[in-house]
């Protein structure tokens, strides 16, 4: 399961740091990129197309799209670091 929860007294270049450490695989950097990526798409989905495609806000719909989309991302991931 994806989660973070931050802690809001200290900075955001803090708040990554921490998480990548509470993380503890090589792939954060993927994964964060990965999860913005996704907001940004279901985002533009919602304003660009969201009358005709019956985009609406959803979570569920998010962690779908991070899902299919992480997986094509574990196919290019070296087995030790897949593993780990």
């Amino acid at each position: 399961m994806l989660a973070f929860f931050g802690d809001f007294s200290v900075s955001l270049n803090e708040m990554i740091v921490l998480a990548q450490q509470d993380f503890g695989l090589q792939i954060f950097r993927e994964v964060e990129i990965l999860a913005s990526w996704r907001i940004w798409k279901h985002r533009n989905a919602i304003i660009f197309y969201g009358a005709f495609d019956g985009a609406a806000l959803s979570l569920d719909r998010w962690k779908q799209s991070f899902k299919d989309e992480f997986g094509l991302v574990l196919h290019r991931v070296k087995p030790s670091v897949k593993h780990e």
